[in-house]
């Protein structure tokens, strides 16, 4: 007989490959399917070990010509005597070719009563699932249409153990698939068999289907045997006692553990692991798999098997192979893409010697992982196209920062020589800082020269020039000269081209036209600072997404968060809950009621290999939140504005209404716990009450930065306790 083995379009030179390997003569047919030459143990051998099969279909009537006629002609054309006879009940299933107009459920029944009344059949007892009937399948073409006796019934990737799927459920053969592009069993020298590996890691390992598969491939478990329901048990040409044998023997194929084997999967949400272990103990594997909650940011080498400080040898090296979120929003696309990236770093940083077999839904997003591309495969799966791709990580250091060393790289005009000599003296005394704390943004120049009202700032090989808008005295020709002159000093003192400097002018702004955007350009680069990397964007908004002069607190926050609760309020781009996250928070909440400073918090979360799970982002004014919410914190940062205005409240100006928000968040913190708060207001002065009702610390001189030295009022800091009780 022929069959015709389906798969996941895109999967069938793989399937055609491990079809090979089951001693069975195939031939690949489009990226869909296979066909396959062989007796009916053939087709029992695919339903019981095929990996990557979806069905397996035995044609028995074929119809060319008008797809109206179809359902009439196969009716006619079916042999019911010789597939039909002794059937228990039938089940239909009807599919359409893409472009081909009709309705599923008419063409169905057009066909059983085609049927009954051609073959003389009194009663046709149907069912609407394939579970103990016959199955038929039909496949409507423009040119040709056919008909399938389907030995498999229920598709194959169905393998009985998963009940539970999660958010998002890999199929099983699509998981099946990735595991065997991976290369996770390799042949064993001089034997038919394959063994693993030996490691395999899932940092997003949802349900499991990954690791329960490759734990199955690494054991010999054939997937067949999770489940006791197949189409094939109720054709009328099956024999029962062949297929008994063939399960029997499945049965006794089954190997022990391979020595080394390790199997790990970790995910944020803390209810997936569960679901995962509960699908494994289904899958007869549980013992074989360790399931954690725990984020791709947290992972270290001991989570992949390696011991800390040693380095990856050959022996060691494994895989990682997973299926990362992919985000249905805009939003969350643009957060899982980041989310590729944090893996890639993930790999290189710990275990570098790895591969990685990774599915993405864009080519874009896999790039963004950063990792050499090997090989890879274009599979559709449901609607929606997949890429898998086998990948090696690369290490790749971020640019060093900007400095003025040696001659400026061209001559000036004579009246920007001292905005040069400047820059120059500044880089001189920042040296010994820059090489000592490692720090990739910093502040160079911070309006030193009262004819150049600028500041200038570094990250990594771009410069951001902020102008501050001239008073009206000033004439605007002359204002516009100015301007060409600083951005020539700039230029020649740093030897930069004109496409790494960012200009930008600062007004005095109010409310939400600080926030609002210039460009659409999206143009995001990485800055490191310390264990953190964070998005900066300097083209799109008036401010770049991080504030320098807080670089220290972020610090500290970091240092002090393990294991506690972290509030960061006035959150903007949550560059202080990164810190907090790295630092092994065990939860964090970032308020602003800016959606677009949450989704780029969002995208610097992902970026760290952090999810919204554990760390939520939340919408709505400070002010309000922190009045309803009964949550309590150990650690917070809150950093106000100066002013701003909202539509549900009056406005906040941090001078006269700060002594009331420091009381709101004091209810909230828990006794040993700690407020940070800062502001930069210049002429800010913290309200004598707040310093009754709590043990207050002036941190000012501390938190400001040595780059920021030149202008030590740039913000106000202080740590706020409460007293204890005596």
């Amino acid at each position: 007989m022929n069959f015709v083995i389906t798969c996941l379009p895109g999967l069938a030179p793989l399937l055609a490959r491990e079809l090979e390997g089951l001693g069975l003569s195939v031939q690949e047919q489009g990226g869909a399917a296979v066909l396959l030459s062989g007796d009916q143990e053939a087709a029992m051998r695919v339903c019981l070990y095929a990996r990557l099969a979806e069905r397996v279909l035995l044609p028995v009537a074929r119809h060319e010509g008008d797809p109206m006629d179809a359902a009439d002609a196969l009716a006619a054309g079916f042999d019911w005597a010789s597939h039909a006879a002794g059937a228990p009940a039938l089940h239909l299933r009807v599919d359409h070719e893409r472009g081909v107009r009709g309705d599923s459920r008419v063409t169905r029944n057009r066909f059983l009563h085609a049927a009954a009344q051609t073959q003389g059949l009194d009663r046709l007892v149907t069912r609407d699932t394939p579970d103990a009937a016959l199955c038929l399948r039909m496949q409507v073409g423009a040119a040709v249409s056919e008909l399938f006796v389907d030995f498999s019934g229920d598709s194959l990737q169905r393998r009985g153990y998963r009940l539970a799927g999660g958010l998002a459920p890999l199929r099983e053969t699509l998981a099946a698939g990735m595991l065997v592009a991976a290369g996770w069993m390799q042949p064993e020298p001089g034997e038919a068999s394959a063994t693993p590996r030996g490691r395999l890691v899932d940092p997003f390992c949802g349900s499991g289907t990954l690791l329960i598969e490759a734990a199955c491939m690494a054991l010999h478990i054939a997937p067949g045997l999770t489940r006791s329901e197949f189409g094939l048990l109720h054709w009328p040409g099956t024999d029962q006692a062949l297929w008994q044998r063939l399960r029997e023997a499945a049965h006794a194929a089954r190997r022990a553990p391979p020595a080394g084997l390790s199997l790990k999967g970790f995910d944020a949400d803390a209810k997936v692991p569960q679901q995962a272990r509960s699908n494994a103990e289904r899958a007869g594997v549980a013992d074989l798999i360790h399931f954690e909650r725990r984020e791709l940011g947290s992972l270290r080498a001991r989570d992949f098997g390696i011991k800390p400080g040693a380095d990856t040898t050959p022996e060691d090296a494994g895989l990682v192979v997973t299926n990362p979120p992919w985000g249905e929003r805009l939003e969350d696309q643009e957060q899982a893409d980041w989310l590729y990236y944090a893996l890639g770093r993930t790999m290189a940083r710990v275990v570098p010697g790895w591969r990685a077999l990774v599915v993405g839904h864009r080519v874009e997003t896999l790039d963004r992982a950063g990792m050499t591309m090997d090989a890879q495969w274009r599979v559709r799966n449901g609607q929606m196209m997949a890429y898998l791709r086998a990948m090696r990580p690369q290490r790749k250091a971020l640019p060093a920062p900007l400095r003025v060393s040696g001659e400026a790289a061209f001559e000036v005009p004579e009246q920007a020589q001292a905005l040069v000599n400047r820059l120059r003296k500044n880089s001189r005394q920042l040296r010994r800082w820059l090489d000592q704390s490692g720090v990739q943004a910093y502040r160079l120049y911070d309006r030193d020269l009262p004819e150049f009202n600028v500041s200038i700032d570094i990250y990594g090989d771009r410069v951001l020039v902020h102008e501050y808008t001239p008073p009206k005295t000033i004439d605007p020709e002359a204002a516009e000269q100015r301007r060409v002159w600083a951005v020539s000093a700039v230029r020649a003192a740093l030897g930069v081209h004109r496409e790494q400097v960012f200009l930008r002018t600062r007004s005095q702004q109010r409310g939400k036209h600080q926030y609002q955007k210039l460009d659409q350009a999206g143009d995001y680069m990485v800055v490191e600072e310390g264990a953190a990397r964070l998005l900066v964007n300097l083209r799109d908004y008036l401010d770049s997404g991080l504030f320098l002069d807080h670089r220290p607190i972020r610090l500290r926050l970091g240092e002090e968060a393990r294991g506690k609760r972290f509030l960061n309020l006035f959150g903007y781009t949550g560059a202080a809950t990164i810190h907090a996250a790295l630092g092994g928070a065990s939860k964090t909440v970032t308020v602003d009621a800016s959606r677009r400073y949450l989704d780029w918090a969002g995208c610097n979360l992902a970026a760290n290999g952090f999810s919204t799970a554990q760390h939520t982002l939340e919408r709505a004014d400070v002010t309000r939140w922190i009045t309803d919410t009964k949550e309590q914190f150990d650690l917070v940062f809150c950093d106000p504005p100066t002013f701003s205005n909202s539509k549900s409240r009056d406005d906040f100006v941090v001078q006269r209404d700060h002594c009331e928000l420091i009381r709101l968040i004091m209810r909230r913190l828990e006794p040993g716990g700690v407020l940070y708060f800062s502001c930069n207001f210049r002429g800010f002065a913290l309200d004598e009450q707040v310093k009754r009702w709590y043990d207050v610390e002036d941190i000012s001189r501390w938190s400001i930065p040595d780059d920021f030295h030149r202008n030590m009022k740039i913000h106000h800091c202080y740590a706020i306790r409460l007293r204890e009780m005596k």
